[in-house]
């Protein structure tokens, strides 16, 4: 009889990983799974009713205001870093940054598409950090070259491959000339990378994670669950079985950045693939200061695990630019000289510092120049 059972509940979970989008699509699946969501204010529920969340339009964010909120919603860290990382003309209890009126982080768009635009998307690496994000001092550096280009900031906390596909139509709607794509720490953090993990062997541990997780949220104790992650004393061991067993890692999103890729190519729009540098590198034995700021996924006390992961992701990257003959902007490659040491360009294992956003924003602009503004 339990032989039974277990077959019918691990071929009812397979039946729901199989349609877990349509699922959260149910009105009340769907209300139950958004009440879920902690978003900051100036972020809101999608009015699409999924499991998915977007920028609040003409929303006006201050330092005092964000930082506040963040506290309200128990974001202490989002909020921590704030205070004490953006300097000190971002202080000031005037505007931190603006939602527009089309919910992108930045000023009002041009109606008239005068310029060439660059869409940039990606998750909290590209929405910034409070006042400072790379799309706007890409567009500041092209413009004082002479090269005028219109930059859309189309970054949002939190996202994955698959949120960006559900406002796909929404971006394309902007007939953006080019469009990069700086996303997958959050997707990479998700995904149990075993091959041997009960989660990923069996759908039924899979569907009680995910929706014990969900439980947790919705009872409210998320916040302590990732200030456990957070204080977590890390344990680098770069000759770990599980580093070793993810030599041949392929990140199992992959499918949704081609189906981004697709979409925009219908259009006409370049495509440009942007590896992700992050704190924790597989050449570099972390320091004590790494130690302290960094963060990892729930699955793993080892540094070298997410750098592994990080690099089998790049790879993968690469890879795919080369196949689809898409433009590469490599920020891994390029941070192994640039950002060093490392622990000065980031506040945490994934999200740099406003110094480091600057440099990124900066090398951006030296590969547009330089590779595709020339030949639009």
């Amino acid at each position: 009889m339990l032989l039974i059972t277990g077959v019918l509940l691990e071929a009812a979970a397979r039946v729901v990983h199989v349609y877990r989008e349509e699922i959260r699509s149910n009105p009340l699946i769907s209300g139950v799974m958004q009440r879920s969501l902690i978003l900051d204010s100036y972020e809101m529920p999608s009015p699409s009713g999924l499991y998915h969340w977007v920028l609040r339009p003409g929303y006006t964010a201050t330092l005092k205001k964000v930082v506040a909120q963040k506290k309200m919603a128990g974001h202490d860290l989002g909020a921590s870093v704030l205070q004490t990382e953006i300097n000190d003309r971002d202080k000031s209890n005037g505007t931190l940054f603006r939602i527009n009126e089309d919910g992108f982080k930045g000023s009002e768009l041009d109606k008239a598409h005068a310029r060439p635009r660059i869409l940039a998307l990606g998750d909290s690496t590209t929405f910034g950090l409070g006042a400072k994000d790379y799309p706007r001092r890409l567009e500041a550096n092209l413009n004082g070259r002479g090269i005028p280009v219109e930059v859309v900031n189309g970054g949002v906390e939190g996202y994955s491959p698959r949120n960006v596909l559900f406002e796909i139509e929404r971006y394309k709607a902007l007939k953006p000339e080019i469009v990069t794509l700086y996303i997958g720490w959050n997707a990479l953090f998700s995904n149990v990378p075993w091959k041997d993990a009960w989660e990923n062997r069996s759908r039924a541990v899979w569907l009680y994670k995910r929706a014990s997780r969900t439980i947790r949220v919705i009872v409210g104790d998320q916040q302590a669950f990732a200030m456990k992650m957070y204080s977590r004393t890390l344990k680098p061991d770069v000759a770990s079985t599980e580093v070793q067993s993810l030599h041949d890692y392929v990140p199992p999103f992959m499918n949704r950045i081609e189906e981004i890729i697709d979409e925009f190519e219908s259009i006409g729009t370049r495509v440009v693939l942007v590896t992700l540098p992050g704190l924790f590198t597989m050449s570099e034995v972390p320091s004590q200061r790494a130690l302290k700021i960094g963060h990892l996924p729930y699955f793993t006390e080892n540094p070298f695990v997410l750098a592994k992961l990080t690099e089998r992701y790049n790879t993968a990257l690469r890879g795919l630019a080369k196949r689809r003959r898409l433009d590469l902007v490599d920020l891994e490659e390029w941070s192994v000289q640039a950002l060093r040491p490392r622990e000065e360009f980031f506040s945490d294992s994934v999200h740099l510092t406003p110094r480091g956003l600057d440099k990124i924003g900066a090398f951006m602009a030296d590969e547009f120049a330089k590779q595709l503004l020339k030949n639009p």
